[in-house]
């Protein structure tokens, strides 16, 4: 496959880049192949245990059908506004006939779709229930899958290569979704890759778990989670390096264009064949349900691939979309509208910055793993002036992410009395963010930051050098398992007190009266 050319897919440019404004790719038409799922939920509520049997009774009170995998697939790219064949086998039955009503519902082009009276469509069906009386939130009671796994009998797959030529004709790209339930056989998935590699385009394949991906040689790029990258190259993903040599590994081993790696709450590591590696970190959400994440990273970031973007700047895209997707319940589409939201606030940037207590304990988490050094300030920041500018400076320089602990205007007014903050903490936390030196930004509302101290577990805590000699709130719990406080040097001559003093000196002069006067005098009465 050395020297193989595809449809240009650019790889000069950034995954940072992808970050300006929602990019603008040609129209794509794209074949997806693998199995379509038929996922089933029923919601409702539970207030009783059956008499027949030590088990919840659920009370149905909404019932939701949607695709899932292959399916799924489908119907993200259709949200995204690309053109989509289907190439899948469901059953001759009811549950194949509902799938083919929501593809054709959705414009997806199904005549590649075969109905096979010797198997079952794959339908998986969830059931789900609160406890109302206890005000619990809803959880998942019961999962019933109805599958055959079998591979398709040689009749079957003659009649799918066939298709399969036909298909290529029409696309432009091709993203496989292997759930591995006897469709995809390696026959037929050596007939996708190398027809897609005579007619030069894409060939994006989210794997199965297995411990031999020798089945997706000459690939253009694939998108194993962590369990199924552990299980094809026998290493565990336990920190960067291990990331970084696995995909490498597939790359290499596979004949690959580009390998990426989602790594659930640790976000992505792309490596390329054109060399260079690429970590794209995420940010943990209050709900965490990967149902459907994987789709949509294969969904994103092939489209954007096919359509002409970089590997990374697809790649940070999908990393975008699989956020929005762990942030829900279930299985979501990610529509343009989603990321184009997600992209704006990117373009901001800073207010990414500013995290719940929650929230910043999950991204801590994630960048010790990856062995950053985590710095801790606090205050109350009311006015930013050039002695906070050279406090965090100092900051930055004794780690990699500097994490700044600031007053809510609650705790502002008990420590400074009832005419502060000047700014809200909202305004303060903007401001803070927005500096290059500051990577999280947490509003507490105790006077004392001991208890975020705690939370954020810095490796080293930092104040002003006016502490010297005094107590410094967290220091002995730093100090208990091995870290350590710096006190920063202060810019003489400048502290918000003093600056307010100022301005209020400044506002009573005698100029300063008479300037009001005059105003006064000039202004008509409403």
């Amino acid at each position: 496959m050395a020297g193989r050319k595809l449809r240009p897919i650019a790889n000069n440019t950034s995954a940072t880049e992808a970050s300006v404004a929602f990019p603008k790719i040609k129209p794509v038409r794209v074949l997806v192949a693998g199995e379509i799922v038929l996922d089933r939920y029923s919601w409702g509520e539970v207030s009783r245990i059956s008499p027949e049997a030590p088990i919840p009774v659920l009370r149905v009170t909404r019932r939701e059908e949607k695709l899932g995998n292959a399916g799924f697939v489908m119907a993200n790219l259709r949200a995204l506004g690309a053109e989509v064949s289907a190439l899948s086998v469901i059953g001759a039955d009811r549950n194949g006939d509902r799938l083919r009503e929501i593809l054709d519902g959705l414009g997806v082009r199904t005549r590649a779709v075969i109905a096979d009276d010797n198997r079952l469509t794959i339908v998986k069906e969830r059931m789900l229930g609160s406890v109302q009386s206890a005000h619990r939130a809803t959880q998942q009671l019961l999962r019933v899958d109805e599958e055959q796994t079998h591979s398709l009998a040689p009749s079957r797959e003659r009649t799918m290569r066939s298709l399969i030529e036909r298909e290529l004709k029409a696309a432009d790209g091709v993203l496989v979704s292997d759930l591995d339930k006897g469709m995809l056989t390696p026959n037929l998935l050596r007939a996708l890759i190398d027809g897609a590699r005579r007619r030069r385009i894409p060939v994006i394949i989210d794997p199965r778990r297995t411990d031999d991906f020798s089945i997706y040689r000459g690939a253009t790029a694939i998108t194993p989670n962590r369990f199924e990258t552990e299980q094809a190259t026998g290493m565990k993903l336990t920190d960067r390096d291990a990331w970084r040599i696995a995909a490498e590994k597939l790359v290499a081993g596979l004949d690959l264009d580009a390998c990426l790696v989602t790594l659930d709450r640790d976000g992505m590591y792309l490596a390329r064949r054109s060399g260079g590696g690429e970590y794209l970190a995420t940010t943990p959400r209050e709900v965490y349900d990967v149902t459907g994440a994987g789709d949509v990273v294969l969904s994103v970031f092939g489209l954007f691939a096919i359509g002409g973007l970089s590997f990374a700047a697809a790649a940070a895209i999908a990393n975008l979309a699989g956020g929005i997707e762990v942030g829900r319940h279930g299985t979501e589409v990610i529509t343009r509208e989603d990321l184009e939201l997600a992209l704006s606030r990117d373009e901001g940037g800073y207010e990414r910055k500013i995290v719940s207590h929650l929230e910043l304990k999950l991204l801590l988490e994630r960048e010790r793993r990856v062995g950053r050094r985590i710095v801790f300030t606090n205050g109350c920041f009311d006015l930013l002036h050039a002695g906070h500018i050279h406090i965090l400076s100092f900051a930055r320089a004794q780690g990699e992410v500097v994490v700044v602990g600031i007053n809510s205007d609650r705790s502002v007014r008990a420590i400074k009395g009832d005419r502060r903050p000047i700014y809200p903490a909202a305004e303060r936390a903007r401001m803070l963010a927005a500096l290059e030196a500051v990577g999280y930004v947490v509003i507490f509302d105790e006077t004392r930051a001991e208890k975020l101290i705690r939370t954020v577990r810095p490796d080293v805590l930092i104040k002003g050098e006016d502490y010297r000699g005094k107590r410094v709130d967290g220091s002995g719990f730093v100090e208990s398992y091995g870290g350590r406080v710096a006190l920063a040097p202060l810019l003489a001559g400048h502290s918000t007190s003093g600056i307010i003093e100022r301005l209020r000196l400044t506002d009573d002069s005698p100029a300063s009266n008479g300037a009001k006067r005059r105003r006064a005098r000039s202004t008509p009465e409403i």
